[in-house]
């Protein structure tokens, strides 16, 4: 596992995979996010498109129970 990634999700305390997981745009939390819906793997955030800038985002599922507003749109 790179030294970068948490041993545990930082949301959600469970055990992290080094390969599906994602950092929080808002508070810098690392958390589980599956790249393979196929997988059974927890999502602990989402992800969403920026309209104005087009760049791709992430936010953890407590950001996004704080600030509502931050809450991504239908993709």
């Amino acid at each position: 596992m790179p030294e970068d990634v948490p041993e545990n999700c930082e949301v959600c305390g469970d055990s992290m995979d080094a390969n599906h997981n994602a950092n929080c745009a808002l508070c810098g939390r690392i958390f589980h996010l599956t790249w393979d819906t196929r997988l059974p793997i927890r999502d602990c955030g989402r992800f969403d498109i920026d309209e104005e800038s087009l760049a791709l985002y992430f936010t953890c599922n407590d950001c996004v129970a704080k600030r509502p507003q931050a809450a991504p749109g239908p993709a």
